[in-house]
C-alpha cells in the first residue's frame, strides 16, 4: 500500500536529497553560529544540526541531540527542554532503539501537557503512536493516533490531520477492518480535495482504490485508481504511477481481462525500472508470473518467477547488510554517549578543582599581604585557565579526529556493502547456471556411464568442459573486478600505440572466428595513439572482440576501427551478429539485468565482461556505449583521451 510513513517524520522538516557538499555547507554555517549564540539559541542550533545528520549519520544525529538536551536541562526552560527531548527520541527512533525512543517521547509529551501546547501535544502523541506501531502494539498505536487526530481537528490543522487519518485507515486496512478503513480514507481525500493538494489527493485515491478492491467493489476501485493515475501523471510522480498501474493490473486480472492486465503490469515494470525501485520490480515480476500461469504460458511464468526470486534475494541481501549497519550505528551511538558522559565528568572535576583553589586563596589571604595575594592569585588563575583551555582544545581535537574517523569508516563500509551487493547479484544470475550444468552432467556420466554411448559421453564431456571454462572465466573476472572496486589495481596510463595492440588481439581471436567462418579485421590507422593503461585497455578490447565473435553467426564480419573526436579517440567494435532490443540496451551495463544470452554457437556468457569494460573505461575518465537493432548487428564504442 502507498501511504505516508507512520513516524515522527510526519511532523518535522525533512530536507530534500541535497548533495553532501550542500549539506556540509549548512552544517558548517550552523557551527559558526554556535560561537556567538546564547545558551537558548545553542539548543535550537544543535537540534537543527541533529536533523541535518539524518541524511548522513544517525549516531552523530544522536550525539548532537544529546548536546542540545544537556544544555536545555541547565536552562530549566520547559519549552526548550521538550524540544530537545523530542529530538533525542527522533534519533533513537531512526537507530531502531524503540524503548529509549518511547522514554524520551513520553518525557516530551508530559512537559507539553503541563504547558498546554496543543499542537506539540498532538505531535508527541503521533510520535508515541509510531513507536507503538513499530513494537507491534496496534491497539495502543490507534489510541495515540486518534488522540493526535482529534487535537488537529479541533485546531482545524488539516495539513497535519491528513496523514493522521491516512495512517489510521492504513492500520485498519492491515487488520482487514475494511469499512472503517474506507471511512478514514474518505475523510483524508476530502481534506486533500478542499486544500487542493494534488500529491495528498493521489495518495488518498490510491488507498481508496486498494480498500474498495479488497471489499470486492471492482468498478469503484477502478474509478479511484484511474483518477489517482491522472493526477500522478500530471505531477510526473513515476513511483506513484508504477504502484497504481500495478494495482490496475491486479484488478484486471481478478476480472479476467487478460490483455489489459498484461499492459498494466508491463507499464508498471517499465516505470519501476526507470526509478530503480527493486521492491516494485519484484512485485511486477510476481504479477506477470501469475498472469502467464493463469493464461497457460507456464514457461514464461517460471522464467518470471525466477526473476522475482533473484530480485528478492538481492533485496534480502541488502536488508541483511542494512541490519548489520544498523547494529554498528547503535554500537557507535552508545560509544559516543559514553564519551559525552566522560567529558561531563571531566568538567565536574575541573569545577571542583577551581572551587578548591578559591578556598586556598582565601586561606592564604589571612597571612599574606594583599598585594602579594593579588599577584599570586592572578598568576595562578591565568595559569589554570591556560591549562584548562589547552586540555579543552586537546579534547576538541580528539573529538574532531574521532568524528573524521567515523565518517571515513562509514564511507568505506558503504563502499564495501555496495561491492558485496554487486557480487551477490552476479553470483545469483551467472554462476548458478554453469554450476548446475557441471554438477548435472557430471553426475549423469559418473553414475550411469555404461548406459551412454561414446558419442553421448563425448557430448556431455564438452558441455562439462564449457561449463568449467565459464566458471573459470567468471571467477577471474570477479577477482579482477573486485580488485578494481577495492582500489588494488595499479593504474599506470601512458601514451600507447593502438594499432599493434588491436592487431595482436585480432590475431588471438582469429582461430575462434575461423571456426565459425567469421571475417575479423582491424582498420586502426597506424600511428593512432591514446593515453591509457595498456593492461586495462587490452582487457576492454578482448572482452568486446570476444563478445562480437560470440554473437556473430557463420560467415559474418567483425570490424575494429577508430576515429578522432573532440573528446579524444573513439574506438569501435562492429559486428553483423544477432543484435539487441531496446530493453537489452537499457540494462546492458547494469547488474540488474536479464539472464545472459547464448552465443550463436551456444557459447555461455558470464554477464560480467561488459560491466568490467565500463569500470575500466571509467577509470580513464572515458565513456562507453552500444548501438544495436535485432538481427542488424551491434556496435560497441568507447572514447579514451589522446593525450595526458
Amino acid at each position: 500500500m502507498l501511504r505516508i510513513a507512520i513516524s515522527f517524520i510526519l511532523f518535522v522538516l525533512v530536507f530534500p536529497g541535497s548533495g553532501w557538499s550542500q549539506l556540509q555547507s549548512r552544517i558548517d554555517s550552523l557551527d559558526n553560529l554556535l560561537e556567538t549564540a546564547t545558551p537558548g539559541d545553542r539548543v535550537g542550533i544543535f537540534c537543527q544540526i541533529s536533523e541535518l545528520y539524518w541524511q548522513r549519520s544517525f549516531d552523530t544525529s544522536l550525539l548532537m541531540a544529546i548536546h542540545a538536551h544537556t544544555i536545555a536541562e541547565k536552562l530549566e526552560d520547559p519549552v526548550i527542554t521538550s524540544m530537545s527531548l523530542n529530538m533525542v527520541g527522533n534519533a533513537y527512533f531512526l537507530l531502531g532503539d524503540f524503548p529509549n525512543s518511547m522514554d524520551y517521547y513520553f518525557q516530551a509529551l508530559e512537559l507539553r501537557e503541563e504547558l498546554g501546547d496543543s499542537s506539540n501535544i498532538a505531535i508527541s502523541c503521533n510520535n508515541v503512536g509510531a513507536v507503538y506501531l513499530k513494537m507491534n502494539d496496534e491497539q495502543k498505536a490507534l489510541e495515540y493516533f486518534k488522540r493526535s487526530g482529534n487535537i488537529f481537528r479541533a485546531l482545524e490543522d488539516n495539513y497535519h490531520l491528513f496523514p493522521i487519518l491516512n495512517n489510521i485507515g492504513a492500520v485498519y486496512l492491515d487488520n482487514e477492518k475494511l469499512d472503517t478503513a474506507y471511512q478514514y480514507f474518505i475523510q483524508a481525500s476530502e481534506i486533500a480535495e478542499r486544500s487542493g493538494d494534488e500529491i495528498n489527493l493521489s495518495i488518498a485515491l490510491t488507498n481508496l482504490g486498494e480498500v474498495t478492491f479488497s471489499m470486492g467493489l471492482f468498478s469503484q476501485s477502478e474509478e479511484y485508481q484511474i483518477r489517482a493515475y491522472e493526477i500522478s501523471h500530471k505531477l510526473g510522480d513515476k513511483g506513484m504511477m508504477a504502484t497504481i498501474r500495478s494495482n490496475m493490473g491486479k484488478l484486471h486480472l481478478r476480472k479476467k481481462e487478460f490483455p489489459q492486465a498484461l499492459q498494466a503490469f508491463q507499464e508498471s515494470l517499465v516505470l519501476s525500472r526507470e526509478i530503480n525501485s527493486l521492491v516494485n520490480i519484484q512485485e511486477n515480476y510476481m504479477n506477470l508470473s501469475e498472469y502467464y500461469s493463469m493464461t497457460g504460458d507456464y514457461k514464461r511464468a517460471l522464467h518470471l518467477y525466477k526473476l522475482y526470486s533473484a530480485v528478492k534475494d538481492s533485496i534480502m541481501s541488502r536488508e541483511g547488510l542494512m541490519q548489520i549497519k544498523e547494529l554498528e550505528l547503535k554500537f557507535s551511538a552508545r560509544t559516543l554517549q559514553q564519551q559525552i558522559e566522560l567529558l561531563q565528568k571531566d568538567s565536574e572535576i575541573q569545577s571542583l578543582k577551581q572551587t578548591r583553589l578559591k578556598f586556598g586563596i582565601i586561606s592564604l589571604s589571612v597571612v599574606m599581604l594583599a598585594l602579594i595575594l593579588w599577584f599570586w592569585g592572578y598568576y595562578q588563575s591565568n595559569r589554570f585557565k591556560k591549562e584548562t583551555n589547552r586540555l579543552l582544545e586537546d579534547k576538541n581535537r580528539q573529538l574532531e579526529k574521532a568524528n573524521r574517523k567515523l565518517q571515513e569508516s562509514e564511507k568505506h563500509l558503504m563502499e564495501l556493502n555496495s561491492t558485496k551487493d554487486k557480487f551477490f547479484s552476479i553470483i545469483g544470475h551467472d554462476l548458478r547456471n554453469p554450476l548446475n550444468a557441471l554438477l548435472g552432467f557430471s553426475e549423469l556420466i559418473s553414475g550411469n556411464s555404461r548406459e551412454y554411448s561414446p558419442g553421448e559421453i563425448q557430448k556431455y564431456s564438452k558441455i562439462i568442459n564449457e561449463a568449467a571454462k565459464n566458471i573459470h572465466l567468471l571467477i577471474e573476472n570477479l577477482l579482477e573486478w573486485s580488485r578494481s572496486q577495492s582500489g588494488n589495481i595499479e593504474f599506470n596510463p601512458r601514451e600507447t600505440d593502438l594499432s599493434p595492440m588491436v592487431d595482436e588481439i585480432v590475431k588471438v581471436f582469429g582461430i575462434q572466428a575461423e571456426k565459425k567462418s567469421i571475417s575479423i579485421k582491424s582498420e586502426i590507422p597506424e600511428g593512432t595513439r591514446v593515453f591509457a593503461d595498456r593492461d586495462l585497455l587490452s582487457t576492454v578490447l578482448r572482452n568486446l572482440v570476444n563478445n562480437a565473435v560470440k554473437f556473430t553467426p557463420k560467415n559474418g564480419e567483425v570490424l575494429v576501427y577508430s576515429g578522432q573526436t573532440g573528446e579524444g579517440v573513439c574506438i569501435s567494435v562492429k559486428d553483423t551478429g544477432v543484435g539487441m532490443t531496446e530493453a537489452q540496451l537499457d540494462t546492458l551495463f547494469s547488474l540488474i539485468h536479464e539472464p545472459s544470452s547464448q552465443g550463436t554457437a551456444k557459447e555461455k556468457g558470464t554477464g560480467l565482461g561488459l560491466i568490467l569494460c565500463k569500470e575500466f573505461v571509467d577509470m580513464h575518465n572515458g565513456k562507453i556505449w552500444a548501438e544495436s537493432k535485432p538481427e542488424k548487428g551491434s556496435t560497441f564504442s568507447f572514447i579514451l583521451p589522446d593525450k595526458k
